[in-house]
């Protein structure tokens, strides 16, 4: 894996082909559609009380397949972790069957760990979709409400967070720009507190 490059290539591969095979298609792709994936490959998924930095965790043993996933996760990190996981049941059985690799372990793992991210971002929102969509919402000069109104009219089930990273690897935006800005709060300031998440009140 000494070339970075290209090792990130052959997982932009990997996602397209798997995206074909399981027939995905990026605006109703969601959890319920991972699962089917999920089972298909043979996958056992666990919820587990995981430390904190850990959103999800592949284990594979003796043929035996499993993610634990933190629960408690918002929807779409849910599905890019999810996503991420699937890359090291295709990629990376053989050094965590060994104990070679603890997933989860960035620090130690960086290339491992980003080409799952690189993976997960591919395969839910392909970023050729998302340039031609882009083009679509005609934003020449990237602002706080502009990254609100990409994510609002994006058809895929991706967070803030990422959009940002998408925006900043297409050099759209420099690394960093939006760091620490409130995107949901923002939203709500925007375009009003989603339906699902006003409190009803009883008289």
């Amino acid at each position: 894996m000494t070339n970075r490059r290209a090792y990130y290539n052959d997982l932009l591969s990997l996602a397209r082909e798997k995206r074909v095979l399981h027939g995905v298609n990026t605006a109703s792709f969601g959890l319920a559609e991972v699962r089917k994936i999920y089972k298909a490959e043979g996958i056992r998924l666990d919820y587990w009380p995981l430390p904190y930095k850990i959103k999800a965790l592949y284990m594979c043993a003796d043929g035996d397949s499993s993610v634990a996933v933190q629960k408690a996760l918002p929807y779409e990190p849910k599905l890019f972790a999810l996503v991420h996981e699937l890359k090291h049941h295709y990629r990376d059985q053989e050094v965590i069957g060994s104990g070679m690799l603890l997933c989860g372990d960035y620090n130690a793992n960086e290339l491992i760990e980003k080409g799952a991210e690189v993976f997960a971002a591919e395969f839910i929102y392909p970023e050729a979709e998302f340039a031609d969509d882009l083009r679509a919402v005609g934003i020449k000069v990237w602002t706080e409400d502009g990254v609100v109104n990409l994510k609002r009219n994006c058809k895929a089930k991706v967070s803030y967070k990422y959009l940002c990273k998408r925006l900043e690897r297409l050099a759209l935006i420099p690394p960093g720009k939006f760091n620490g800005v409130k995107f949901q709060k923002l939203e709500e300031r925007m375009f009003g507190v989603p339906i699902h998440r006003r409190r009803t009140s009883r008289s």
